[in-house]
């Protein structure tokens, strides 16, 4: 295919909303026995509903009579039966090619086996897609920069035709960083997040490097982790490379956005995603905040099924601008982490502006401390920066100002070195909610 076309596979990418549903039906009902025999944990738990995989027969079946599994679910079954792979696993534990680990930020890693590589299945085709739908092409060189989602990411770099190039997720390693895009002249970067955004900043004036020249090569960098402020997006969006986010979808499949940057696209013909009242089992309408619940459809190694995922989105099934037909999605949080205050339930994204709007706490690092769901007043711990200890009551005051501003809400700040807040988390990244 020409470098130039725009889409990856354009017939996948690209089909209508009626081929579309019929793919999903067809693999949903390849799906389901299958994990109904293998899972013990999807037995277990459509038995218990008194469902089985031949009562559906369509998507609409599916959806009113199909049982939730949930994070808690999953959690109870590996404590209980002492399984690493919470009834999930639908294959020989020697037929596994990787394990994949989740940062467990808020809680126990989850374990994620794969089955593909030199001796499994190809790696998901949306992985490709995604690369190209972002300017990268086979024969690039594409800097992998880890975060918290552990695991042989570089192995989906090379499967694309691409060669990866590791660098430590670590601020101390930027420096090192800024070297190699000079040396190898790397066309894409997975991932960034705040910390590491601010981190190439300060290596850039630190070793005398000009973020012109480091990045002059680079057609498209990832976000993912966690949202990036505005103040984060400031810093990229001079270095003048498009920025791309990434979210995961139920712990099922991805999501990135394409160049249109309006909204996340995932695949359907490799996820079945509902968008569903949070508090309830009902759809919510287009572009609702919904709370997203996914279903494997390829994945036969340990497929979820319809796996309340917690995670708030907005959704919409109409074809996006780039031509792509497949459904986007918008991440606005975990349905978790909200706290009520004075009737105003408010998530971690609304409280960020704010942090990063005072200088000295900039890279937007803080928490809200939930004792339970509703409270009088909102509690916030937020990080400060080195150097200015001598003036936290004037940065306390700022930072009370600043959100009291936006949310309309006095909030209780306690301040603390940004690296006891580091403490918490995998590097760089932190729990957002803290009960006390």
């Amino acid at each position: 295919m020409s470098s130039l076309e725009p889409y990856f596979d354009e017939v996948a990418e690209t089909r209508s909303r009626s081929d579309l549903d019929a793919m999903q039906l067809e693999r949903l009902l390849l799906m389901l026995p299958h994990a109904y025999e293998h899972s013990p944990l999807v037995r277990s738990v459509w038995e218990e509903a008194g469902v089985h995989p031949r009562d559906i027969r369509s998507l609409a079946d599916f959806s009113e009579r199909a049982p939730f599994t949930d994070k808690e679910t999953l959690r109870h079954w590996r404590e209980d039966r002492g399984d690493p792979y919470a009834g999930l696993l639908c294959v020989p534990v020697d037929e596994v090619t990787t394990i994949l680990s989740s940062s467990g930020t808020t809680g126990e890693p989850t374990l994620q086996p794969q089955h593909w590589g030199a001796s499994g299945g190809p790696v998901p085709a949306g992985l490709s897609r995604d690369l190209w739908m972002m300017g990268m092409r086979p024969g690039d060189r594409v800097m992998v920069v880890i975060f918290t989602f552990r695991g042989p990411a570089f192995g989906m770099v090379q499967q694309f035709g691409a060669t990866p190039i590791l660098c430590d997720y670590d601020a101390a390693d930027m420096i090192r960083f800024c070297e190699l895009s000079l040396e190898f002249r790397p066309t894409g970067l997975y991932s960034l997040s705040s910390m590491i955004v601010h981190a190439i900043a300060e290596a850039c004036e630190q070793g005398g490097f000009d973020p012109a020249d480091v990045f002059s090569s680079y057609r498209a960098m990832v976000q993912a982790g966690e949202p990036l402020g505005a103040r984060a997006r400031a810093v990229v969006e001079s270095w003048g490379v498009p920025l791309f986010e990434h979210t995961g979808v139920g712990d099922v499949g991805t999501a990135f956005e394409c160049p249109e940057h309006d909204g996340l696209h995932f695949w359907e013909d490799d996820t079945f995603v509902e968008n569903l009242d949070p508090d309830g089992t009902e759809p919510v309408g287009d572009r609702g905040r919904g709370e997203l619940v996914a279903t494997a459809l390829v994945n036969r190694t340990t497929p979820l099924i319809r796996f309340r995922s917690d995670d708030l989105v907005k959704l919409t099934r109409v074809p996006c601008p780039c031509g792509r037909t497949h459904a986007r999605l918008w991440p606005v949080g975990r349905k978790g982490d909200g706290v009520e205050i004075d009737g105003r339930t408010i998530l971690p994204i609304d409280v960020w502006p704010a942090v990063e709007s005072v200088d000295e706490c900039s890279r937007g690092l803080f928490q809200i401390v939930r004792e339970a769901p509703q409270m009088e007043r909102l509690r916030l711990r937020v990080g400060y920066g080195p150097g200015c200890t001598d003036r936290l009551d004037t940065v306390r005051d700022d930072l009370m100002a600043a959100v009291t501003a936006l949310l309309d809400r006095v909030p209780d700040v306690e301040l603390v070195p940004e690296a006891e807040l580091l403490k918490l988390g995998p590097p760089h990244k932190i729990p957002r909610v803290a009960k006390r």
